[in-house]
């Protein structure tokens, strides 16, 4: 006997049947909302990690902090260092950098000692000091600042102070440099993040400040740059000097038309009109690619040209410098050094061509090369000729006792240049 389902009955029959387990997609599912869930746990729990990191962090720090201006405050204020001062010290396996600041400041100062009105004198010692630790994730550094107040009859009221500046090219302060005066008395700083170091209360006379940084020249390219200065009783002397980290210029010197090579030993010269007295400056050395080191990191770049002669400045001949070629402080920048190029064929009485003969270049001397500029170029092929490039300029061309001129090789006539020569 067969017996019949409602609908309430076939209804309840399938909801029964689907509780026997769970579709595909519902375990994905599952499983997504379990990931998201763990995911959101875990980045709670990285949060509340580097949240503890960081506090004992900056509490390691405020510590650090506090010793540091214990010590100032301890230390006998003539043996106080002036200028910056930089220390590291592990704790718990974390290095920090505790870096302490003393710098002079008036008593109406607004700015640091260095931009104090002219004529303010040094009455206090404003001392802040930083701590700082690596990976702070944005998190800035602890700070603690205090004023000290020289003792009375410290120094002598007979006496003159000396404010130097040291920026890098974009004008902006330079950290960390280290600065020596030389004169009636003798002492080395270190500029403080405003650039500054203010030697205080010097006896009257001539000093000379000196800087000195690795990798570091001044805007004519003096690694070790020197000033001086005259100080007088109850004055301050101000000194600035320019000075950042060294630039290169990786030149490849290539002829324009053919792309032929250079003499090999061809100085190059750099132009930017910051450089005295010319604005420019020579460099020999040899082979291409030229790599030109030790250069202050101008903004507007530098020139270049081939060739120390008064006409192979392309100006000289009426024509335009190439683009400057831009350069960034401890970075080296790449550039080609175009020339023109000269080909020369070598033939006898007949008119045949005359192979395996040496070829040599000659500029006469004027005030820009006064012993002249002479390359071997090297010997014809079999056809007879030889191409090359040279400077701007005119040129003699030598093979055995044979000497011919060259046209003159002026910028924006193209080429290559030809010179015939009959032995």
């Amino acid at each position: 006997m067969t017996r019949e389902r409602t609908p309430a009955g076939r209804l309840r029959a399938r909801l029964h049947a689907d509780e026997h387990g769970f579709t595909l997609i519902e375990v994905m599912v599952a499983v997504l909302i379990f990931g998201i869930l763990i995911g959101g746990v875990a980045a709670m729990q990285n949060t509340t990690l580097n949240m503890i990191r960081n506090d004992r962090h900056r509490s390691v720090a405020a510590n650090l902090a506090a010793a540091e201006m214990d010590t100032v405050r301890s230390t006998l204020f003539t043996s106080l260092p002036i200028g910056e001062l930089v220390t590291e010290l592990d704790v718990g396996g974390v290095p920090y950098t505790v870096k302490r600041e003393s710098a002079w400041v008036a008593s109406d100062a607004t700015a640091g000692a260095c931009d104090a009105p002219q004529g303010a004198e040094p009455v206090y010692l404003r001392v802040n000091v930083s701590v700082s630790w690596r990976n702070m994730n944005g998190i800035p550094p602890v700070e603690s600042h205090t004023i000290v107040t020289p003792p009375v009859g410290t120094f002598d009221i007979n006496t003159g102070h000396l404010a130097i500046k040291v920026l890098d090219r974009d004008g902006e302060a330079q950290e960390g440099i280290p600065v020596a005066i030389a004169g009636p008395q003798s002492q080395t700083q270190t500029t403080t993040s405003d650039g500054c170091v203010f030697f205080a209360f010097l006896t009257p006379g001539s000093y000379t400040a000196s800087l000195s940084a690795p990798s570091h020249v001044d805007d004519q390219f003096e690694p070790a740059p020197s000033q001086t200065a005259t100080v007088i009783t109850s004055a301050t002397a101000s000194l600035l000097f320019l000075y950042d980290r060294t630039a290169a210029l990786d030149l490849t010197l290539v002829g324009a038309d053919a792309g032929s090579s250079a003499p090999s030993t061809v100085p190059l010269v750099i132009a930017n009109t910051h450089l005295l007295p010319a604005g420019s400056a020579p460099f020999a050395g040899s082979g291409s690619p030229r790599l030109i080191s030790d250069l202050f990191p101008y903004v507007d770049g530098y020139q270049v040209w081939a060739g120390e002669c008064l006409d192979a400045d392309p100006v000289y001949l009426g024509g335009e410098r190439g683009a400057p070629i831009a350069v960034e402080p401890g970075q080296t920048s790449v550039g080609t050094v175009s020339m023109p190029e000269v080909r020369v064929t070598v033939q006898n009485g007949l008119a045949e061509p005359v192979p395996g003969v040496a070829v040599n270049a000659i500029h006469a001397a004027d005030t820009g090369c006064p012993s002249g500029e002479t390359y071997s170029i090297g010997t014809t092929d079999a056809g007879g000729g030889i191409t090359f490039a040279l400077p701007f300029g005119t040129w003699q061309i030598q093979v055995g006792g044979t000497v011919v001129d060259t046209p003159t090789l002026t910028p924006g006539v193209g080429g290559p240049y030809t010179v015939a020569v009959t032995q």
